[in-house]
């Protein structure tokens, strides 16, 4: 490819491409991550640690994702609205920077599911390296553990509005009630979960062998307590544990 940009979130595909990319390219490989209102500082402050882990360049861009009314609309379209955004703005910086090509980290496996960015990533032509070799989710976690990259494990990630229902139009305050109540899950060491927004319930899905550490005393009333704080006034662990793609269930796509 001779040079390129990558869409680079710090999750195991978008990691993974970036380490192969800079081992092939050096210095002629950047990564490129978008922060915005739904995507939380955490997430931030570990795209900045395992870009520098790997050793590409690295830059941070911001976007305004809720300007665009298609966007906090909430439809089925979301996804597509946000990467048509996204990776139209990638090839700009491409561009600009005389990069030849523009990629993002999409394996094999995410055609199965229900995706529309992939469409913005077709009708854009962004790359995707690991989609043309074949590589699946495991290849991509057993290969990245070969490089000793920290993200060989790493639980999936997924932007703050997919917490959110279809048509529940997508606001900062809801947002940051999303961002503020994960941070405390995450806080008492729960890696794989999601807080589901519904208003004012919070339905929060695990892993299903942390379901009774969320349950027991005093773990329990300090959720009741912190999430009632963020502004929830009813919160509920989902007995079917942490799933991606949950709030695509009970035919809500078009």
């Amino acid at each position: 490819m001779e040079s390129l940009v990558i869409a680079f979130s710090g999750g195991a595909d978008s990691s993974f491409l970036a380490s192969a990319a800079y081992e092939a390219l050096g210095d002629k490989a950047l990564a490129v991550t978008f922060s915005s209102e739904v995507h939380s500082r955490f997430e931030m402050k570990e795209a900045r640690e395992i870009a520098e882990e790997i050793g590409i360049k690295h830059e941070v861009i911001d976007v305004k994702l809720l300007d665009d009314r298609n966007f906090t609309e909430n439809s089925p379209l979301r996804c597509y609205f946000c990467k048509k955004a996204l990776f139209s703005r990638l090839i700009k910086i491409a561009e600009s920077r005389g990069y030849k090509h523009s990629a993002c980290g999409e394996n094999v496996e995410d055609k199965d599911s229900y995706r529309p960015g992939t469409k913005a990533c077709r009708e854009l032509n962004i790359s995707t390296p690991l989609v043309n070799a074949g590589i699946t989710k495991q290849d991509i976690r057993e290969l990245s553990r070969e490089r000793n990259l920290s993200t060989w494990n790493k639980p999936s990630l997924s932007c703050l509005a997919t917490r959110i229902p279809y048509h529940t139009q997508i606001l900062p305050r809801t947002l940051s009630m999303i961002e503020r109540s994960e941070d405390f899950i995450r806080q008492l060491g729960i890696s794989q979960f999601r807080v589901r927004h519904h208003g004012s319930t919070a339905r929060i899905e695990v892993l299903p062998d942390d379901m009774n550490f969320l349950t027991k005393e005093p773990v329990r009333k300090k959720i009741l307590k912190r999430l009632g704080q963020i502004g929830y006034t009813y919160i509920s662990l989902d007995l079917k544990g942490y799933r991606t793609g949950s709030m695509d269930e009970n035919d809500q796509i078009e």
